[in-house]
């Protein structure tokens, strides 16, 4: 029993240095010094960040998807980048290609969050509303009596 209590309290010991570890992680930039406390805002740093020719953010309006390669700008603060991504003229100028991309995959979009079943559902019940209140008879004695006087 003393050997299972010692190998427990152990284990034990081991795995809370483990999550003490873990909870303690940090590391920085290595471009701007920036200090993030969790990997997963590290790993998004390193990717809005184009880190093979310098530390720049580029312009989000940029690429084949733009007329002419779009913008291009690169910006070295966010707060910049910021700035220009709120007034960037080529913001919405889509090249051909760019244009089917955007607007077909904003129609897909809305084409998958219709719930069609509630759509049809509420279609029958508009109809019915409109058609609750309609007495055929008097409908039908409207059409005989005009076509009684269109005869003559």
């Amino acid at each position: 029993m003393k050997k299972f209590l010692s190998v427990f309290f152990a284990v034990l010991f081991v795995l809370s240095s483990l999550a003490v570890t873990a909870a303690a992680w940090e590391t920085s930039c290595p471009y701007c010094g920036e200090v993030f406390k969790t990997e997963a805002a590290y790993a998004e740093h390193m990717k809005l960040y184009n880190h093979t020719d310098g530390h720049y953010i580029v312009c989000p309006y940029t690429g084949d998807d733009y007329k002419d390669g779009g913008c291009g700008e690169q910006f070295a603060t966010k707060e910049a980048y910021d700035l220009h991504v709120a007034t960037c003229k080529h913001k919405g100028d889509y090249s051909a290609l760019g244009y089917l991309k955007y607007y077909g995959g904003k129609l897909v979009d809305s084409l998958k969050a219709v719930k069609w079943g509630d759509l049809f559902s509420g279609l029958i019940n508009i109809v019915k509303a409109l058609f609750a209140g309609v007495n055929f008879k008097e409908i039908i004695g409207l059409f005989k009596t005009i076509f009684s006087a269109i005869k003559g």
